[in-house]
């Protein structure tokens, strides 16, 4: 009997112990008819639409823009916040105010919708850019951040990844961003700037400052956002371009990025930025293995050159990845690989809303999370093996000149 009772407390102290699991998921979009469909990771549309059934108290988006169509996916996203805004969640919703004109209709179908307030924020005139990130906050905790726009097509015809993760603190942080920007809508004056800078935010993990996780899927994971434009971020958060450079920097045996656009091209002038291209030179050159997946939206003049210019350093791979055409017909601005990810050696990973590009880290907002798990980046690595040795990946030709692709 005492045996028995000795072995129930070390039963209980045992699991005393064990940390309390937290909701972490990678989220995949996938165009419909490619190979890549072959992931099983979750896709944005069914998660999305658990996220926002599940809503009790609040919803707070902040998208780039919102473009639906009828019968698409996103239909039945628009449906369910509607729903959850019909049973007393209160729901906000940010928009940038320059893509607001080209898809009215589809922001004004919240018009008028009890308990949803969709406001418009004019981050040209506050930062010299736009409201790039995507996100939003389900009665917040439950945070999604992505490459994915609230746009049929993110769910369907184009390649994007993202990240769930349900914790209040962490979500808290994004939070203060949406009420930064929430504010801004109304006042895009530098004192509400400078005010908002010095804001006190709670818990602030960074660099320093690392949050610490349990997920049933990937176990251990320790995590910190970063966020853009510097100049208007809270004190104690992390700049996406420090953070970014600073994983390039450390990287010792590999990097594999997965991004839309790359650009040397300055926010001034005349000017070039370098840093990151600087950056990826610089570990090449220190031995690391470089390989890297750009969009073929990124063949634009200028950009197209830069490229070519990086694929010729030892030790760089790049190519471009073309995503072949809908068997429906053709679909603007569809059909193509958007993700804006990379890993560092076999631990790190970044998962973002920015491109490789001076104007997302200085002019324009955009989020990422900074991830430190094994798991998390062999999985992401198995995302971008399947698109490198894909038929949509080609080599990046040093002398070819290439053709910009149509988009609309």
């Amino acid at each position: 009997m005492k045996k028995l009772l000795l072995l129930l407390i070390l039963s209980l102290l045992f699991t005393s112990f064990v940390p309390a699991q937290t909701l972490f998921q990678l989220v995949e979009s996938v165009p419909e008819e490619t190979a890549l469909k072959e992931s099983s990771l979750p896709r944005a549309a069914d998660v999305w639409a658990d996220m926002i059934k599940s809503a009790k108290k609040t919803i707070d988006i902040e998208m780039f823009y919102i473009a639906n169509e009828k019968g698409e996916p996103l239909e039945k996203i628009v449906n369910e916040i509607k729903s959850a805004a019909g049973r007393g969640v209160q729901v906000r919703i940010i928009i940038d105010n320059s893509f607001f004109q080209r898809y009215k209709e589809s922001a004004d179908d919240f018009s008028g919708v009890k308990n949803i307030t969709v406001k418009k924020i004019l981050f040209k005139k506050i930062g010299g850019g736009v409201m790039h990130a995507k996100y939003f906050v389900v009665d917040g905790e439950d945070l999604f951040i992505g490459s994915q726009n609230f746009d049929w097509r993110a769910l369907k015809h184009i390649h994007e990844m993202g990240v769930r993760v349900k914790h209040k603190e962490l979500a808290a942080m994004f939070l203060s961003i949406f009420e930064t920007d929430w504010k801004l809508c109304d006042d895009s004056g530098k004192e509400t700037v400078e005010e908002i800078k010095k804001t006190k935010t709670g818990t602030a993990y960074n660099d320093k400052n690392k949050l610490t996780i349990t997920s049933e899927d990937f176990g251990k994971i320790t995590l910190y956002p970063a966020f853009s434009p510097k100049e208007i971020i809270p004190e104690g958060f992390s700049d996406e371009e420090s953070e970014l450079l600073r994983l390039i920097d450390n990287a010792k045996e590999r990097l594999c990025f997965q991004f839309y656009s790359y650009s040397l091209k300055g926010t001034e002038k005349k000017t070039l930025y370098t840093k990151i291209d600087d950056a990826l030179r610089n570990a090449a050159k220190r031995g690391v293995e470089i390989k890297i997946i750009f969009s073929d939206w990124a063949i634009k003049k200028g950009a197209t050159e830069q490229i070519q210019s990086l694929s010729q350093v030892p030790g760089i791979e790049i190519k471009f990845s073309t995503i072949p055409q809908y068997s429906g017909g053709y679909i603007p601005y569809a059909r193509v690989q958007h993700c804006k990810f990379f890993i560092s050696d076999d631990d790190m990973s970044w998962v973002s809303t920015a491109n490789l590009e001076q104007d997302y880290f200085y002019e324009s907002r955009n989020a990422s999370l900074v991830l430190k798990s094994e798991k998390i980046n062999s999985a992401l690595y198995t995302v971008f093996e399947r698109v490198w040795n894909s038929p949509y990946a080609v080599k990046v030709a040093a002398e070819k000149e290439y053709k910009a692709v149509i988009r609309n």
